[in-house]
């Protein structure tokens, strides 16, 4: 069954390896979901493409949350993809793969306000709703009702 996970995130470590055409973002974080206490550990790289003087808003990012497992099991997981704004390092996308326990997750959208770092993982069918803002206010993004 999918779940509603609203994860606060410890970060770890942020590295960034700069190459010739960009830079990979390598960074690692501990999890607790605010509602049920379940904890897991997130560990995420991000691309960002800059060549010719050719750049991007944001990022192309792949996220793994990896959750506890027993020991000598491998443990259960969910990979998002999607973007790192790189302005505001917020993101947002989907759930594209995960293991048996998490398999209804998949297609459900995430979103990371970095802000208050909290990451935010849908069942598939729901979704967000960006509220107007002024341009003091936050970016975020709320659950429709």
């Amino acid at each position: 069954m999918a779940r509603h996970f609203t994860f606060q995130l410890a970060l770890l470590f942020n590295e960034t390896v700069t190459d010739g055409v960009g830079n990979w973002q390598y960074a690692g974080a501990n999890a607790v979901d605010q509602k049920t206490g379940q904890t897991a550990q997130l560990t995420a790289t991000k691309r960002t493409n800059l060549f010719g003087g050719n750049g991007f808003p944001a990022s192309i990012l792949t996220a793994t949350v990896i959750f506890p497992a027993a020991e000598g099991a491998v443990p259960p997981s969910m990979t998002l993809q999607g973007l790192h704004d790189l302005a505001t390092n917020n993101e947002t996308g989907s759930v594209i793969s995960a293991s048996a326990e998490h398999v209804a997750q998949i297609g459900g959208l995430f979103s990371f306000d970095a802000a208050a770092g909290v990451l935010t993982i849908l069942p598939p069918g729901e979704h967000y709703a960006r509220v107007p803002h002024d341009a003091a206010a936050s970016s975020r993004e709320h659950l429709l009702p």
